[in-house]
């Protein structure tokens, strides 16, 4: 894949993702864009030496960390700047959040394929668009509260295999 698109594609689906780790390291939530232009710029000027076998959002997750400490010496002046020792305990939480949200998105994926072509199309609607369900129940004559009550059960399902994969697997979930 051309290097370009690869980065554009990695950084778009996880720029929302860098920005929340910069609004908890950020004592004003005014400064979080600056320094998001300033992670996607670095992000940019290092690609080539990103290793593609390893995952972007640690990666991503080292230059906002430095973009925050930059813009702290810039700002030591000024009397609201949180202390290294805060800023090392939100980004060791952070981290543990980040790796615990990807082990659990494993764990869905796996999950979901455990599912028939129904209850995935059914799944996918519900947390694709705006409305997909109403349609949904329309086109195929299933009452709305039926189709909600199933995904109801689809939902305690998921979240019961979600566990137990973590389990066999020998996951973390903490």
């Amino acid at each position: 894949m051309d290097p370009t698109a690869e980065f554009v594609r990695l950084w778009t689906r996880h720029q929302a993702e860098v920005e929340r780790y910069l609004f908890m390291m950020m004592p004003r939530t005014a400064d979080v864009g600056e320094l998001l232009q300033e992670v996607s710029v670095k992000l940019w000027e290092k690609w080539d030496q990103f290793d593609q076998e390893r995952p972007f959002v640690p990666w991503a997750l080292k230059f906002a960390w430095f973009e925050v400490q930059k813009w702290r010496q810039r700002q030591a002046r000024e009397k609201l700047v949180f202390s290294d020792g805060l800023l090392e305990q939100l980004n060791a939480v952070y981290e543990n959040e980040v790796s615990l949200v990807e082990t659990r998105r494993r764990a869905l994926e796996v999950c979901l394929g455990k599912l028939n072509g129904q209850e995935r199309k059914w799944v996918q609607l519900r947390y694709s668009k705006h409305g997909a369900v109403k349609q949904e129940a329309e086109r195929t004559g299933v009452s709305m509260h039926k189709l909600y009550y199933a995904l109801e059960k689809i939902r305690a399902r998921l979240l019961e295999c979600i566990g137990e994969t973590m389990r066999q697997e020998g996951w973390s979930d903490a």
